[in-house]
């Protein structure tokens, strides 16, 4: 049972505040606003004794320590020190060795009467503590929950600065909150930002500068937490007065989140959905601009990711524009919408692309005079656009892929070969007007008795470059005379930043980070921008953060076949060569 307190009239000059009050270095020591009573104390005195226990003084006599009833002291002593005489108090004494329920008394008393502030509660459950108090005891004592005895402890990790500042109402409670989450290193270097003329961050901000980079709590993991705290060994910052935790390392947070995204969009593309789009962190799903259309209707998905890690997977829609389209075919009269999935390859790629190929299968055909021969009789025969005759001007609307073709090895090789047919038809070496030039020096007697003149070797060398410069671009003749000669696409040329820069879609890049940095690197980075994706291939291949370069990579289009990444009928190169490929199966090298 609880012993029985004492109610005696004690002295004024016998009473102090005592360390035990809860309330004892409130603001400063501050005299507290005694406004509202201290006229009813002056009226009728003091009507609810005091709470107080004998504690020892300076000079080791014995007085009365207050634990309760702090404002109502401050009254009496303005009143003692407009009369100068005070009546005895009347008190309620405590055992002298009680100090944890004289805390409880001081916290429950003054709860009662005004609400403290968190810092004060942080004082006043931090003496529980330390008299060994248990959080679940302090917790079942004011009726709260031990996440908020909690949430007041933590204040303890502040520096005592900040505690002060937070005192003092110079930081908000947003900001000490963050704080709490901050180790003592990061709480000095924030306190050295807020004591200089730069911007501290506040709040939710705060949170993010914390982890120097993005905020992002544990509910947006779309993997298990596990895997980031032991398998990769991440920290996860707690957060006492939030509902979640936050990720201490940002970059850790999104390549565990890349890596599940990328397998979710494959298990949506081995489920039949014709296209899954995932969007760049931070690009917004507009759903107005899209319609609902079910697998079957040839609907896509959009995976969309927001820039707190949140992932919203958007489920059988359709771009307006795409499902109107769709809906005339029906209307006139098809029995199934044509739903293809989207070319692997953009137009300006593809032109890019054949025009290189047409390059490299040309030069590779001056290796071939026999070959050449009888693809010019075959051209003979069955005749082509170009049997007229006349040079394939490899016309392109890009600049930068004219500059990268011009200054490509194959087109090097074909301007020298095409000096020393200049010579050996009498031309001038400058001179590239082979073709058609009817009723001049160069007609078709002159370069008849021209030919009369020169050996077979030679002869076959000129109707070798002839066929190489009249070969069409974008035909399967390029892709049969690349696989049969042979020819070393990488010989010739290297991924230049015309192709980087025409390269867009980014499920394309993304299948290319597989090729060149393995598939985990893929998926860590599949919410990236094409951009960024685009710089991992160009960091391979020039080694940077990495042991072994790759700078001979190459797509899966530069080569003889070429292959796709997603369906022969999005890459012209592949389709070309799959049209004629059985007519050269037993030929090929």
């Amino acid at each position: 049972m609880t012993k029985p307190l004492d109610l005696k009239h004690i002295a004024f000059a016998d009473l102090h505040i005592s360390t035990l009050n809860m309330r004892h270095k409130a603001k400063g020591n501050k005299p507290p606003d005694i406004s509202d009573i201290l006229p009813s104390v002056k009226q009728r005195g003091i009507r609810q004794p005091l709470l107080v226990r004998p504690e020892p003084t300076k000079d080791n006599k014995y007085a009365y320590g207050i634990i309760a009833g702090r404002r109502r002291y401050f009254c009496l002593k303005a009143i003692a020190e407009d009369s100068g005489k005070i009546a005895p108090v009347p008190c309620c004494i405590m055992d002298a060795d009680d100090d944890a329920l004289g805390l409880e008394a001081s916290i429950l008393e003054n709860i009662a009467r005004l609400a403290p502030t968190e810092m004060e509660q942080y004082e006043a459950f931090k003496r529980l503590a330390d008299k060994g108090e248990s959080i679940a005891e302090i917790a079942a004592v004011f009726g709260i929950t031990e996440r908020a005895v909690k949430q007041r402890l933590a204040l303890g990790s502040l520096l005592p600065e900040l505690r002060k500042l937070y005192t003092d109402e110079e930081i908000n409670p947003a900001t000490i909150r963050a704080l709490t989450m901050a180790s003592k290193k990061q709480q000095a270097a924030w306190l050295k930002i807020f004591k200089s003329d730069d911007y501290a961050p506040q709040g939710d901000q705060l949170k993010a500068w914390l982890s120097g980079g993005g905020l992002v709590t544990t509910d947006k993991a779309l993997f298990p937490l596990e895997t980031y705290t032991q398998e990769y060994q991440g920290t996860i910052i707690t957060d006492l007065f939030g509902e979640h935790g936050q990720f201490a390392d940002p970059e850790l947070f999104w390549s565990c989140q890349n890596t599940v995204v990328a397998l979710e969009a494959e298990s949506y593309e081995k489920d039949g959905w014709k296209n899954v789009f995932i969007g760049d962190v931070g690009q917004t799903f507009y759903g107005w601009e899209h319609v609902e259309r079910s697998k079957e209707q040839g609907g896509n998905v959009y995976i969309e990711v927001k820039n707190d890690g949140q992932v919203i997977f958007h489920e059988g829609f359709m771009p307006e524009t795409e499902a109107r389209r769709l809906d005339r075919q029906v209307q006139n009269g098809a029995d199934k919408p044509d739903t293809k999935p989207r070319p692997e390859m953009s137009g300006p790629m593809a032109e890019y692309m054949n025009l290189h190929r047409h390059s490299i299968a040309r030069a590779a055909l001056l290796k071939h005079p026999k070959m050449a021969l009888r693809l010019t009789v075959a051209h003979m025969i069955t005749g082509s656009r170009h049997w007229k005759v006349s040079k394939d001007e490899q016309n392109t609307r890009k600049e930068a892929t004219q500059t990268s073709l011009e200054n490509s090895r194959a087109e090097q090789e074909l301007a020298e070969e095409r000096k020393v047919i200049a010579g050996l038809l009498g031309l001038q070496k400058d001179d590239t007007q082979i073709y058609h030039r009817y009723e001049s020096m160069f007609s078709l007697n002159t370069v008849f008795a021209t030919l009369l003149d020169l050996d077979d070797k030679s002869v076959l060398r000129v109707m070798t470059f002839c066929m190489a410069e009249t070969l069409s671009t974008n035909s399967g003749a390029v892709e049969a005379v690349g696989v049969l000669t042979g020819a070393d696409f990488g010989n010739y040329w290297q991924p230049d930043e015309a192709f980087f820069d025409i390269l867009r879609d980014k499920g394309v890049v993304n299948q290319m980070v597989a090729d060149i940095a393995g598939k985990s690197t893929a998926q860590g980075c599949v919410t990236d921008t094409a951009k960024n994706q685009k710089q991992i291939i160009k960091n391979r291949m020039a080694g940077h953060g990495v042991d072994k370069p790759s700078p001979d990579w190459l797509p899966r289009w530069a080569a003889f076949p070429a292959t796709h990444y997603r369906e022969a009928s999005g890459c012209p190169p592949a389709q070309n060569w799959k049209r004629i490929a059985k007519l050269f199966t037993k030929r090929t090298p």
